[in-house]
């Protein structure tokens, strides 16, 4: 049986079809005024290309897809979100029990649709606010008060009084979301700004997730599950997910293949680079895992829960360049998109963009963009650098062109380096894996500015994303915190009833959803702080005997001098595995001389320099091809540059590195001969 792993960007959609192992993967524009439109598109090109008559023969061999995507994010960036009104206790409008007033007001919720209750208010009171919220247009309404966890009793009393005189069959009837419900952690802020958020994105991704699964059983009579990506690396069915759980679920799944790919060839240190339409990501992978890290920011709002160490700069192939008031060039932070997209895709658009600069440097090939599925109007990108860069700051279009690419690669080498440090990693001893439509492109000229030693490109790059979704499982994860308990007697039966808790909360989730318990897998993360105040974790993977002797000899583990240790989080994660993908061989053990195909001038330094071209499926196994070189796929381009070489291996994984010619003296060694007088 098949997998479909679907991965919804800002510009362009990815998948990847599989029974194991890759058998295709596709690529389609993102269609943001519907995106049911982009996955209904997958689902046909994948019955083409899988050789089934229509999309409901090809879905009778599939048995459960997995969708990823940008859209929460998407809504988050753009300020599209549903209009929310939020109760809070009195006294906390502005600050929503954080320090100062809350980046949240006004960027998703008015402050005029923040009101205070009294602690002992009635239910007139709460019935005259809510109806002043209504009549305001709020349709979602959030109800976060001080102190509400554990004990959210007044929360619910709150909520019930809404609910008695709305209810959810009446048209009129809206929402109500707790702070308890969405995060269950002592920080009233944190409860807050989740359950805002959480309201804010809901409704156009429920749109979407629904009627995918609508189109699915109802128009195409497909029983099997649709599970939506999640920010944690795992999958849920679309009944178990908050909107707020999917952020930036696509890029996550990019780093969870990063990971399986460091884990593959052995790297401790890797940087996993994502350069898509939109935006580039930044991620690091430590020991063959994904780097997380307690407390961050949505948007700029600070939440204290464990997010994947992600960052992000707004430039892609669809960001917009324009001249600089200092004679510079400004790239993005707006993009193009898919549609119109750059001026080179001839659909209309006419500003100047990154990738209309990559096919006037002679990076791209105009007749065989996106495996030839669009033709690229080079005459179309001619004009539109000329008239919005070139004529203005007096230089020639070959200029422009070059300036744009090397204010990408400046904004892309900031965040490699601002991400490795913030990771204490150094960039000598790191790894770059670069990934996405654009990735590729870019790795060696970002490493060139770093001193990054390797560049790892894969067969499976462009779909990236979607590789990391087909090897996730379905995982949920539950959090309770537990203030500061000391680790005694006393404390350990706290931790053992807050396990006990959630793993019967799990295991209600995982029967309904129709997975096998017998078949799950449960594990345990305690957040610690020991007797110096550093925090820590302390991880049961085992957690078939949870008593005190097993957590006592966790924590016998640390040093003395670090006791007492407090635990003040405990999380449990429940995994149930739905399918696995193991890599396979696609190049010949035999190497032969590389192939070219073609030759262009292309444009790496100030001059234009004869490049060859290859066909990167073609590339032979062990025979290094060096730079100046443009090798190209069906979806894919990496660039070569001068004084670097790529050699593929039988998985079809390039490594760029710096040429060294054969017989050539490297620097060190002319160092020493220059020493001894030689």
């Amino acid at each position: 049986m098949l997998t479909v792993d679907i991965d919804t960007g800002g510009t362009m959609t990815d998948a990847l079809i599989s029974e194991g192992t890759q058998l295709c993967s596709i690529k389609v524009d993102t269609t943001p005024h519907d995106y049911t439109v982009c996955f209904g598109e997958v689902l046909s090109e994948a019955a083409r290309l899988t050789g089934y008559r229509d999309v409901r023969e090809f879905l009778e061999h599939v048995k459960l897809i997995r969708w990823s995507s940008t859209i929460t994010s998407n809504v988050l960036g753009e300020r599209r979100g549903s209009k929310v009104g939020l109760l809070v206790t009195a006294g906390h409008e502005r600050n929503l029990y954080a320090n100062g007033r809350s980046f949240a007001i006004d960027e998703i919720v008015a402050e005029h649709n923040v009101v205070g209750l009294s602690k002992t208010a009635y239910a007139h009171e709460v019935l005259g606010v809510v109806k002043k919220l209504f009549e305001d247009g709020v349709r979602r309404i959030c109800v976060s008060l001080q102190g509400a966890f554990p004990d959210n009793s007044a929360e619910i009393r709150v909520k019930q009084i809404i609910e008695d005189s709305y209810p959810d069959h009446y048209l009129g009837a809206v929402p109500v979301l707790l702070g308890s419900e969405m995060a269950q952690v002592l920080d009233d802020a944190t409860r807050t700004h989740y359950s805002l958020i959480n309201a804010y994105v809901h409704s156009q991704l429920a749109g979407s997730l629904f009627k995918a699964e609508d189109i699915l059983k109802h128009e195409l009579k497909w029983d099997g599950p649709l599970l939506v990506g999640h920010a944690n690396g795992g999958v849920a069915r679309i009944g178990k997910t908050k909107a707020v759980d999917t952020i930036e679920s696509g890029p996550v799944f990019g780093m969870f293949g990063g990971a399986y790919m460091a884990r593959q060839y052995k790297l401790d240190n890797v940087l996993c680079l994502d350069v898509g339409g939109t935006t580039a990501k930044a991620s690091v992978i430590k020991n063959g895992k994904p780097l997380y890290r307690r407390g961050g920011e949505i948007i700029g709002i600070p939440v204290q829960t464990s997010f994947a160490l992600l960052r992000t700069a707004v430039v892609g192939g669809g960001s917009i360049a324009r001249p600089a008031d200092d004679g510079s060039i400004e790239l993005g932070p707006e993009s193009m998109g898919a549609s119109p997209g750059p001026a080179c895709y001839g659909l209309g658009g006419g500003e100047a963009t990154l990738t209309d600069a990559l096919l006037l440097l002679g990076y791209l090939d105009p007749g065989n963009f996106l495996g030839g599925r669009r033709a690229l109007d080079v005459d179309a990108a001619t004009q539109a650098i000329q008239e919005k860069l070139a004529m203005p700051m007096r230089i020639t279009v070959e200029r422009a062109a070059g300036l744009i690419r090397d204010e990408a690669v400046g904004i892309i080498a900031n965040l490699v380096k601002t991400t490795l440090a913030e990771a204490g990693l150094s960039a000598a001893q790191t790894a770059l894996f670069a990934f996405g439509g654009n990735g590729p492109l870019f790795g060696a000229l970002v490493a060139s500015r770093l001193n990054i030693p390797h560049v790892h490109v894969f067969n499976l790059g462009p779909i990236f994303s979607a590789f990391g979704s087909a090897i996730s499982d379905v995982v949920h994860v539950y959090e309770r915190a537990v203030g500061d308990t000391k680790v005694d007697d006393v404390g350990v039966e706290t931790i053992v009833s807050a396990v006990t808790g959630l793993l019967a909360q799990a295991t209600r989730d995982l029967d309904a959803e129709g997975f096998l318990i017998a078949q799950s897998r449960f594990s345990v993360e305690l957040e610690t702080v020991n007797g110096t105040g550093q925090l820590a974790m302390i991880n049961l993977t085992d957690i078939s005997d949870i008593n005190k002797r097993l957590i006592d000899g966790a924590l016998h583990s640390t040093d003395p001098a670090e006791r007492p240790v407090l635990v003040i989080l405990v999380r449990l994660i429940a995994r149930y595995p739905v399918g696995s993908f193991e890599l396979t061989k696609v190049r010949p053990a035999d190497a032969g001389a590389p192939r070219r195909v073609a030759q262009r001038e292309i444009l790496v330094g100030l001059e234009p320099t004869l490049a060859a071209i290859y066909a990167w499926p073609d590339l032979p196994l062990g025979a290094p091809v060096a730079g100046p070189t443009v090798v190209a796929g069906p979806t894919l381009t990496c660039l070569v540059p001068p004084g670097w070489q790529l050699a593929m291996d039988e998985f079809g994984t390039g490594t760029l590195s710096r040429q060294t010619a054969a017989g050539a003296r490297s620097p060190r060694s002319k160092a020493r001969e220059t020493m001894h007088g030689l």
